[in-house]
């Protein structure tokens, strides 16, 4: 599915372009600066120093609405680029017009999908930085098999949760409960599929932490951090676009294996 993704990109590419750009890029860049701004709390209250309680909340809720801030746009370009891919399926030429069109005719599921799987996944973070704080020696541990690799395991039955809302007009939950049946045994070539999108994710990481290094240094002070923006603009574009595409991917063809649909609605995407 994944190697498919440049053939698609290639014959799509404005409309893949603009969607990473200002559904992926942007808004991740946005939720960045107003991390920024928080940088030095960050570090206080993530140091274990002697925060009130309020101050704790007060902070944890600013980190879940700027996380959602680069979330929830993210999870509508999701959208969009699924009904592209899906319209591509049936042989018509995606547009970029009627597939953000059909994507926002959509929001609400679409963003109840999103919110539900970004919650979900927030509070499976915040409970193991807490228990790191409380148990040094194995909170961080205990967290991570009790709370992370469980919340990993749900937020695989759920990846095909958008295509899903996009082609069958479901509601955000029986969109996640369709997913569950179309990715019941077939959960592991998905995890594989969804560690390739993270091997990914971790090598443009290591390359552009290298070469951000190298510009903030030769550059003005002033400038330092415009670039430390790029690294996330160009992460959260590429990362969610092939992600985006691989899910549609695979719900067309989970629908075609299990389903037997179909000739005319479900052809052959990259043919």
């Amino acid at each position: 599915m994944v190697s498919d993704t440049p053939s698609f990109i290639g014959r799509n590419l404005a409309l893949t372009l603009a969607v990473a750009a200002f559904f992926f890029g942007l808004p991740s860049v946005l939720s960045s600066l107003l991390t920024f701004a928080y940088r030095e709390r960050a570090a206080y209250l993530v140091g274990g120093g002697d925060a009130e309680p309020l101050s704790v909340a007060v902070y944890v809720g600013f980190l879940l609405i700027a996380g959602l801030l680069g979330a929830l746009p993210s999870f509508l370009g999701h959208a969009v680029l699924s009904i592209a891919v899906m319209d591509g399926s049936n042989g018509r030429r995606p547009s970029i017009g009627s597939s953000i069109g059909a994507a926002f005719r959509r929001a609400a599921p679409v963003l109840g999908i999103g919110f539900t799987i970004y919650l979900v996944w927030f509070f499976a973070q915040q409970a193991m930085i807490g228990a790191e704080l409380l148990f040094p020696s194995f909170g961080g541990g205990a967290a991570f098999v009790l709370l992370v690799l469980p919340c990993v395991a749900w937020v695989l039955t759920a990846l095909t949760a958008i295509p899903a809302a996009m082609r069958e007009g479901l509601g955000a939950m029986a969109s996640m409960a369709r997913s569950r049946a179309l990715t019941k045994g077939y959960r592991w070539p998905i995890f594989g599929l969804f560690l390739i999108v993270l091997a990914l994710m971790f090598l443009m990481r290591v390359a552009m932490a290298f070469g951000v290094r190298f510009a903030a240094n030769a550059v003005p002070s002033a400038s330092v951090l415009i670039i430390g923006t790029i690294p996330s603009f160009i992460d959260s574009a590429i990362v969610w676009t092939v992600a985006s595409i691989a899910m549609t991917t695979a719900y067309v063809e989970l629908r075609r294996v299990k389903e037997g649909t179909g000739v005319d609605e479900l052809a052959e995407i990259f043919s």
